[in-house]
C-alpha cells in the first residue's frame, strides 16, 4: 500500500467513523396499551445543533396513501444534558423544531392508536390495545434534522419483561435484526441457541427486546407485533429461515399455514433464482369472526417481511383465498421493494408520492400472485378459472375500469379510493396477463413477462430504477417487439380489455351451454372442466334423443358446415342451422345405449332435425378448450399443466 493510497484510506475511516458517531437509541413503553397510546423515548447521540429537526411521514411505502402520523403524536417534548426542557415548536402536525438544542439529549412524546383511521389500512397503522400491539413503523418513528441514514437501536419494553409474575408474558416480533444475543449461531442470523442443565433449545426471536437498524429506512420498514399467546413456526428454505408469527383468540391451524407458505417462498424464490434476504417474518393478525378488527382484510409488504388482518376460519375456506393473499406480499420482495419507479425510492416521506407505473408494482404483482400459485401446483387449475370469473365481472361492473387509463388508477391509488383501488387490481391483473400472453403469442412462446421481471430484478439488483416513462420501452428492449400499440390502448388509453380474445390465444374460453327447446322434450349441452361438450340433460321426446343422443354423451365434433366444436357458440349464433350431424362418444353415456345405436368404434355420427334453431349462453367461469399446440405450450407456460 503506499503512502498516498493510505491516507486515503485513513481519510475515508475518519469520514465513516464521524458518520457512524452519531446514532438514535429509541424506546417504546408497552406496560400501559390499555390505554390505547404507548410512550416513545429518543436519546441523541451527538445530534446536537441550534436547531434540531424531528419528522414524523406523511405516508407509508406500500400503502401509498397520506396518513399524516404526526397527527396521533402527543405531548412531544425535548431535554438537553442537565434535563432542562428545551424550546419546541410545531410548524405543521408531521414536524417538530427544536431551539438552542446543542446539548440536546432526549426527545419524548405519546403516540395513540390509529387502526381506525380511514385514510389508510389496518396493516400500516397503530393497533395499540390491551391483549395486541400492532405497529407499522411509520407509526411510531420519525427522523432527525432531515437525517435518514444514521443507525438506531430500539428498545421495546414489554409487559412482564421478565417471566415471572401472574400476567400473560408478552412476545415480541419484528424483522429488525436483535441487539447483544450471547451465543450467536452464525448460520441463523438474529437466532440465539440457549443451554440448559437439561438441553439446548433454540429461541424463536420473539424474546428479544432491543434491535438495530442501518438507517431510517430500515426502520420504518420494520413492523412489529407484541402480545401474548402468539402461534408461531419456523422453517428454511434454501439459506434463508422463516418465521410464521400469529396472533388469535382461537387456534390456528399451523402447520397447514406453514405447509402452505413453504411452497410460496419456495416458489417465488425459484422463479427469480433470488433470495435477497436471509431472515423473513410474517406477521399475521388473524382473531375469529367474532372477534374481527375490520370487514376488509389484507396485508402490507416489507424489505424482509410482510403484515396481515386476516381471519381465524376453517382452513378450507382460508385456502380459497389466503394464499394469493401471501403470495402476493411475497412477490413484492422483488417487484416494487427492488424494482420499481425512481418516484418509489429513495423515499420522502413528506411527500406524496403519484406514479403511474403502480400498474406493475400492483397489477403485475397480482397477475404473478395467481398464476404462480397454478404453476407450482399450490393452488388447483380451478382457482385461476375463478380468478379470470372474478376479475372480469368487476371490471365489466365499473365505470372507472372504462373512464380511466390503468395509469390514471396507479396515480389515483395514492388517494385511498377504495372502488378505484378494487377496479386498478382487477383491470391491472389482467392487463397482467394480457401483457404475457401477447408476447408469448408472437414469439411463438420464446419470449414472455418472466423475461421482462427476470430483467428489471437483474438491473434492480444493481440499485438501477426507471423513470415512468421510460418502463414500456424497458419492456419493448427486453423481448424485442413493438408493445406500443397494446400500451397505448390498454396501459395509457380507455379501450375495454378483450380478456375473451387473448384467453383463447392460450386455449380458453367462457364455458357455453346449449338447449334445445320443443313441445316434445327438452335438451341440455353443456362444456365439462376438461373442454368437452357433453349431454347434461335430455327428455325423451326431444330430436336429440330421437336421434340417438343420451345422458352424459360426449360430442366430439359438431357439424354445421365443417367441424366447428372448438368456436361452437359463435358459430351456431351466425348460421342458426336446424339441422345438425354430431359425432358422439357414448362411452360416459349413463344410459343404456341400443345395439342399433353403436358403432364399432367408441363414437357414432347422428344426423338430428331440430324443430327449432339451438339457443345458448355464455356462462360465467372459463375452462380450457381443444387447443393448437402453441395454445397449449402458452397455457401451460403461464399456469402449468391442466390438472
Amino acid at each position: 500500500m503506499t503512502k498516498k493510497t493510505l491516507n486515503i484510506a485513513l481519510f475515508i475511516l475518519l469520514l465513516s467513523g464521524a458518520s457512524f458517531a452519531q446514532q438514535l437509541s429509541y424506546s417504546v413503553d408497552l406496560n400501559s396499551t390499555a390505554t390505547h397510546k404507548v410512550n416513545v423515548e429518543i436519546n441523541l447521540v451527538k445530534m446536537g445543533a441550534e436547531k434540531v429537526t424531528y419528522q414524523m411521514p406523511l405516508w407509508a411505502p406500500g400503502a401509498y396513501s397520506v396518513t399524516h402520523y404526526g397527527h396521533y403524536v402527543s405531548n412531544f417534548k425535548a431535554y438537553d444534558t442537565k434535563g432542562k426542557e428545551l424550546n419546541v415548536t410545531q410548524p405543521n402536525g408531521d414536524r417538530w423544531e427544536i431551539s438552542g438544542a446543542k446539548n440536546i439529549a432526549k426527545i419524548t412524546y405519546t403516540v395513540a392508536d390509529s387502526h381506525k383511521d380511514s385514510t389508510s389500512l389496518y396493516f400500516a397503522l397503530a393497533h395499540i390495545d390491551t391483549n395486541i400491539f400492532f405497529a407499522n413503523g411509520t407509526c411510531l418513528f420519525g427522523y432527525v434534522n432531515d437525517k435518514k441514514d444514521i443507525p438506531a437501536t430500539v428498545n421495546y419494553d414489554r409487559p412482564n419483561g421478565g417471566r415471572s409474575g401472574n400476567d400473560p408474558y408478552w412476545q415480541l416480533a419484528t424483522a429488525l435484526d436483535p441487539k447483544g444475543w450471547p451465543m450467536e449461531d452464525p448460520e441463523r442470523r438474529g437466532r440465539t441457541i440457549y443451554t440448559t442443565k437439561e438441553n439446548i433449545f433454540e429461541s424463536h426471536l420473539f424474546d428479544a427486546t432491543i434491535f438495530i437498524a442501518k438507517n431510517y429506512n430500515e426502520l420504518a420498514d420494520a413492523p412489529v407485533m407484541a402480545g401474548s399467546g402468539f402461534q408461531t413456526r419456523t422453517f428454511k428454505d434454501g439459506k434463508a429461515w422463516y418465521d410464521i408469527v400469529l396472533a388469535s383468540d382461537k387456534p390456528f391451524p399451523m402447520d397447514s399455514l406453514q405447509e402452505c407458505l413453504h411452497k410460496i417462498v419456495h416458489a417465488e424464490t425459484d422463479f427469480f433464482h433470488d433470495t435477497p434476504f436471509s431472515h423473513y417474518t410474517f406477521l399475521i393478525n388473524a382473531p375469529s369472526t367474532d372477534h374481527m378488527i375490520s370487514t376488509g382484510f389484507g396485508a402490507l409488504e416489507h424489505a424482509n417481511s410482510s403484515a396481515y388482518l386476516l381471519v381465524n376460519i376453517n382452513w378450507n375456506i382460508f385456502n380459497e383465498f389466503g394464499p394469493a393473499i401471501f403470495s402476493h406480499e411475497f412477490f413484492h420482495l422483488w417487484n416494487v421493494k427492488r424494482i420499481h419507479s425512481s418516484l418509489l425510492g429513495p423515499f420522502d416521506y413528506t411527500k406524496q408520492v403519484k406514479t403511474t407505473s403502480l400498474w406493475l408494482s400492483e397489477g403485475i404483482t397480482d397477475y404473478y400472485a395467481h398464476t404462480l400459485l397454478t404453476r407450482y401446483t399450490i393452488a388447483s387449475y380451478k382457482s385461476f378459472e375463478t380468478m379470470l370469473t372474478e376479475l372480469t365481472k368487476a371490471v365489466e361492473n365499473s365505470k372507472a375500469a372504462n373512464s380511466k387509463t390503468l395509469e390514471e388508477l396507479s396515480i389515483a391509488e395514492s388517494d385511498f379510493d377504495l372502488n378505484n383501488a378494487l377496479v386498478f387490481y382487477s383491470k391491472g391483473t389482467l392487463v397482467g396477463l394480457m401483457l404475457d400472453i401477447e408476447i408469448r403469442s408472437r414469439t411463438n412462446n420464446k419470449k414472455s413477462l418472466d423475461d421482462v421481471m427476470l430483467a428489471l430484478n437483474a438491473e434492480a439488483k444493481k440499485g438501477k430504477t426507471f423513470k415512468d416513462d421510460e418502463l414500456i420501452g424497458k419492456i419493448e428492449k427486453i423481448v424485442e417487439l413493438d408493445l406500443q400499440p397494446f400500451y397505448k390502448k390498454y396501459i395509457a388509453g380507455t379501450d375495454a380489455l378483450p380478456i375473451d380474445e387473448y384467453l383463447k390465444k392460450m386455449g380458453i374460453g367462457k364455458r357455453f351451454s346449449l338447449h334445445e327447446e320443443s313441445s316434445d322434450g327438452n335438451t341440455d349441452l353443456k362444456i365439462s372442466n376438461s373442454g368437452k361438450l357433453y349431454v347434461a340433460n335430455i327428455e325423451h321426446g326431444s330430436a336429440m334423443y330421437k336421434a340417438g343422443l343420451r345422458l352424459g354423451d360426449t360430442l366430439l365434433c359438431v357439424y354445421v358446415d365443417s367441424c366447428i366444436i372448438g368456436s361452437l357458440p359463435v358459430e351456431l349464433l351466425n348460421t342458426n342451422p336446424t339441422k345438425l350431424k354430431l359425432l358422439v362418444d357414448h362411452s360416459s353415456s349413463t344410459s343404456s345405449i341400443p345395439p342399433e345405436l353403436r358403432n364399432s368404434l367408441p363414437w357414432t355420427e347422428l344426423t338430428v332435425a331440430l324443430n327449432k334453431p339451438l339457443t345458448f349462453r355464455f356462462e360465467k367461469d372459463y375452462i380450457p378448450y381443444p387447443s393448437t399446440p402453441l395454445e397449449v405450450q402458452i397455457r401451460h407456460a403461464i399456469v402449468g399443466k391442466d390438472y
